[in-house]
């Protein structure tokens, strides 16, 4: 019995190791879901994430669901995002402090479709937006203000 102890903490060693490299793998990958601002280091050169070309940080952003049903501008002069959906051109504005606003504006531009659904876009300031196919959620990271389009749907906070 005393002479299995040995194997029995190399084997639970090699365990935890494993487990240990799983977890490190699937940490990574999601990572590597959530794209970086443009410019920094982590940004891939052979993908392109929405929102990150080379003059990202200057020049306004305008992306949309994969359906087309909202579209959006980030507009980097007054750090604030706003989406209009298109069925009711009911649209919000959100600051990076304060309540998502209701406001008239007219976006005619498609713009970058966000790949996939809850594709996450980060902006900074602590603003990101979140896609399903057909809806838009855009909030504070660090406050309470919120934005929801879609169809059928329309909120904010």
């Amino acid at each position: 019995m005393l002479t299995d102890l040995p194997r029995f903490r190399a084997s639970r060693a090699l365990l935890l190791g494993l487990i240990g490299a799983a977890a490190a793998l699937c940490t990574s990958s999601l990572a590597g879901a959530v794209p970086t601002w443009a410019g920094s280091p982590a940004a891939s050169a052979h993908r392109h994430d929405p929102c990150s070309g080379s003059n990202a940080a200057h020049v306004p952003c305008y992306f949309s669901t994969p359906s087309g049903d909202v579209r959006c501008r980030w507009t980097p002069a007054s750090q604030s995002v706003e989406c209009e959906l298109l069925a009711t051109r009911r649209a919000y504005l959100l600051r990076p402090t304060g309540r998502a606003k209701t406001v008239k504006v007219k976006l005619s531009r498609r713009g970058e479709t966000l790949p996939t659904s809850h594709f996450q876009l980060v902006f900074p300031q602590k603003l990101s937006c979140e896609d399903t196919n057909t809806t838009m959620t855009c909030n504070q990271d660090e406050g309470f203000g919120f934005f929801k389009l879609g169809p059928h749907l329309a909120r904010s906070g």
